[in-house]
């Protein structure tokens, strides 16, 4: 569950509230509200210092072992009591500040056990401050390798991926079989139009529905447009949200890239287990600058992650990370064979830690600035800084050549044709290539072009009638003339109209396309004129209109993962507000019973008084504070053991440096009391 859904649970006055825990002291005073801030890696890093120490080993612990996924409650205790040498108690006064701060949350399960995570969209803030990956520069020989490496190919930023994908799905319709899922050609036409392939996906354990449908790549785009709002789905078809669509097409490339970001991460986060410490590091590394994949790899391992990861061993995380990010065009990737050695290195060609980016609109407020350069030969050379408004018609309007620093589109035939089986005309087409190109002329050749083109396509169309056949004109007169029947029927058979038999629409078909009169694709319904237009036209050239509607960057609604299924579906359970504070008031509340020197001051007791200070930290789950001859020392009782007719305790004291459980008898210290964690006297 990322902060966006989170926040819609849990509401203003909930979110004022953590940032006014002391952790967020700095955000606040910037005026960052609590969404913003738990994201904002300086926000982060600066909180991080402001964390108790046992909070920071909860949180740094918790990170290490379980990654982004979420942990029932009893055993992340367990695990941070083994590995930290915490007592439960100051475990549980560490998770409180933890979720009074909103880091961590916990959702209840029916029967009552909780299941603390950390929103995936924080979690790589959070590791990059607590367990900081801070590579050295490429050394002189590494560097050598990088420059005589192979660079793998250039894949489009994920964003022009899915708006090809968009497009294609446009144009080749968006209606649903029977079964719910697009059709076969719709699919294929969907997955050939991204660089990104099932084999980056498969490794991070995703599932999803329709796999006998759909590959992982197809539900991976479909899941994208889900998440930004941009499909609805009707009984037999998929229609676009306009409105947050034309939101998505207006914002700023580098902006939508981040969101992008945001989303594969907390999808993918959840899945991959470990694995996801290979990917907060690496997004952690600044834009521009050359790194070693093995880097990562080692930095697991001296950070004491990848002892924790055994799923792991057997596979590079952070290679695949590297391969699926080329894949989605963030980042340049360099293959070295030097001295039949192989190793990667990559560069960040996004910048991972950027801030919300201006709307592309604003940018189009001077009305008929130049994006595009049309060619005579129908070649339209779009500019980087073209507006994917304005990209989403020219891949209607032209097959797209090549698409690096600048894309290539060509004007065909079949392509013009295709704009107007999509409700576009020759006067529109020919007012978007003039306002793209900033208002130049368009050159005479691509006038002639497109108004012969024009004249020639979606000429014809076949449209399915069902026929009220009449045994003679007397009774066909009959049936014209009553008042009824006569305002039902469509039209009458004229010079304009022809029936043919549906067995030969193929063959009419095909010689229209040969004499140059394509005729529209499909069955025409008679309603055909009043249907929503698979492929929108979302052109906008000057100022936009003011409005809710124009609002840049928000996503109209919060898919419930409806072509990837979600790892971890938390939403699915009630939110508990601080669950880990309820059961320390409830333990306090017990803490009455018991004589108020125990946990004042040191003091000399009997034996069995001794027992009874063991048993009481036990159950309270604190630790206690020993005057052993090596001094004062703390120590966090385990488990009492009585043995002939004596008794000892086990457990571990912290200071040792190999933290291992060791066996006390009641003669091996002095005095003694009991520490409750959260009071401020000194331990």
């Amino acid at each position: 569950m990322n902060i966006n859904r989170l926040a819609a649970k849990l509401g203003e006055e909930r979110q004022g509230q953590f940032m006014r825990s002391a952790v967020w002291t700095e955000a606040a005073h910037r005026g960052m509200t609590w969404q913003v801030a738990a994201k904002d890696k300086l926000a982060v890093r600066e909180a991080a210092t402001r964390l108790s120490a046992d909070a920071a080993a909860v949180l740094a612990w918790m990170l290490r072992l379980f990654a982004a996924t979420p942990v029932e409650g009893d055993k992340l205790l367990k695990e941070i009591r083994r590995n930290a040498a915490l007592s439960g108690a100051e475990c549980q006064v560490a998770l409180a500040e933890l979720e009074e701060a909103g880091i961590l949350f916990a959702v209840r399960k029916v029967w009552g056990e909780s299941l603390y995570f950390i929103p995936p969209d924080t979690f790589a803030p959070w590791q990059q401050a607590m367990i900081p990956f801070r590579p050295e520069p490429l050394a002189p020989r590494e560097r050598e390798k990088l420059m005589n490496g192979e660079m793998e190919p250039n894949c489009r930023p994920l964003g022009r991926q899915l708006l090809s994908a968009f497009a294609a799905l446009a144009a080749c319709g968006l209606g649903l079989t029977s079964k719910g899922t697009l059709n076969k050609k719709t699919i294929s036409k969907l997955t050939e139009s991204a660089e990104l392939d099932d084999r980056q996906l498969l490794p991070f354990g995703l599932n999803w529905p329709h796999r006998e449908h759909y590959p992982l790549k197809a539900a991976f785009i479909l899941e994208a447009a889900s998440a930004e709002g941009l499909l609805m789905t009707t009984a037999d078809s998929l229609r676009w949200n306009v409105p947050a669509f034309g939101r998505w097409l207006e914002l700023n490339e580098e902006e939508r890239e981040r969101r992008l970001l945001d989303w594969c991460l907390s999808m993918l986060l959840p899945a991959c287990g470990s694995g996801a410490h290979a990917a907060a590091a690496i997004i952690g590394l600044k834009a521009g600058e050359w790194y070693a994949e093995r880097e990562v790899s080692r930095f697991l391992g001296s950070s004491g992650i990848a002892a924790f990861a055994a799923e792991d061993a057997e596979r590079d995380s952070a290679g695949l990370w590297c391969a699926l990010f080329h894949a989605l065009g963030w980042l340049e990737r360099v293959e070295s064979r030097s001295g039949g050695e192989r190793q990667f290195f990559f560069k960040w060609v996004i910048d991972t830690d950027m801030d919300g980016a201006k709307s592309i609109v604003e940018e189009q407020a001077a009305p008929f600035r130049r994006w595009i350069n049309v060619q005579p030969s129908g070649e339209l050379i779009a500019e980087p800084e073209c507006p994917f408004t304005a990209r989403w018609e020219l891949e209607l309007l032209a097959e797209r050549v090549s698409d690096e620093r600048v894309t290539v589109y060509r004007l065909t035939a079949s392509s013009i044709a295709r704009a107007l089986e999509n409700g576009r005309t020759r006067q529109s087409i020919r007012r978007f290539l003039h306002d793209a190109s900033g208002g130049e002329g368009i050159p005479r050749e691509v006038e002639e072009m497109v108004a012969d083109w024009t004249s020639r396509a979606c000429r014809t169309s076949f449209a399915e009638a069902v026929l009220l056949r009449c045994d003679n004109e007397q009774m066909a007169a009959i049936v014209e003339s009553h008042p009824v029947i006569a305002p039902l029927l469509l039209e009458k058979l004229g010079p304009a109209a022809f029936i043919v038999d549906p067995a030969h629409v193929g063959e009419i078909r095909r010689l229209l396309q040969q004499a140059g009169y394509p005729p529209r694709k499909g069955m025409q319904a008679a309603d055909a004129a009043d249907e929503a237009r698979p492929y929108p036209d979302m052109v906008m050239f000057g100022d936009p209109a003011p409005g809710p509607e124009r609002e840049v960057g928000k996503c109209l609604t919060d898919s419930p993962f409806a072509y990837v299924y979600e790892t971890f579906p938390l939403h699915h359970f009630e939110l508990a507000a601080n669950a880990a504070r309820e059961r320390l008031l409830a333990s306090a509340a017990n803490r009455g019973s018991i004589p108020a020197m125990w946990t004042k001051q040191l003091r000399e007791y009997h034996s069995s008084t001794r027992k009874e200070l063991i048993e009481q930290a036990l159950q309270w789950q604190t630790p206690v504070q020993l005057r052993m001859k090596q001094g004062l020392r703390s120590f966090v009782p385990e488990r009492l053991e009585q043995k002939d007719g004596g008794w000892a305790v086990i457990g571990l004291l912290r200071d040792e440096p190999e933290r291992q459980p060791i066996r006390l008898t009641p003669d091996m210290w002095e005095e003694m009391r009991l520490v409750i964690p959260g009071r401020s006297d000194p331990i």
